[in-house]
């Protein structure tokens, strides 16, 4: 479904249109969503199951994100496509760097928690990689916001709006 100027019934930002990208506070006018941030802390965060985007992350050499899991598989990917290689070989060397980047597991920093509705965890899930928490003996989702600082409206998310160039 292509966005021009709206995003489920909200006018997108200037600056989001302008860049042909949805900014964080068309997204969020799009779904209920009540700032929490200390639901996750106070329910424990071994309550939560992450069902979007990924809070534990690595990158591979070239800048490639993996999720935790994904990095692992791989890793395992790897380490059997470097046993059939000569130790001396440029691709070995390769995927050894590679494998070293995805060792380095990296955490994504949530600012802030977002109560959000059976919606709006749908929106995002369909729409973005944003960080979605679930805890199901709350039946209730969270949305983990990883940015700081700087206005929603001026914020872009990946979801894109605008004629489409071709």
């Amino acid at each position: 479904m292509p966005f021009t100027t709206h995003f489920f019934g909200n006018e997108i930002s200037k600056y989001g249109q302008e860049n042909h990208r949805v900014d964080y506070r068309t997204l969020a006018k799009a779904f209920d969503a009540v700032l929490n941030n200390n639901i996750v802390s106070a329910t424990g965060w071994e309550n939560w199951e992450t069902v979007n985007g990924y809070n534990e992350y690595a990158e591979d050499s070239d800048g490639n994100e993996y999720s935790y899991s994904e990095a692992l598989d791989r890793i395992e990917e790897l380490r059997e496509e470097q046993e059939e290689l000569d130790e001396d070989s440029e691709r070995y060397a390769e995927i050894e760097e590679d494998i070293r980047c995805l060792e380095d597991i990296r955490y994504s920093e949530i600012f802030q928690y977002f109560i959000i509705s059976d919606n709006g965890a749908e929106i995002l899930k369909e729409y973005t990689d944003e960080i979605v928490l679930y805890n199901s003996e709350l039946d209730m989702y969270v949305w983990g916001v990883t940015h700081y600082g700087t206005s929603w409206d001026y914020v872009l998310t990946d979801i894109p709006c605008g004629e489409s160039e071709e």
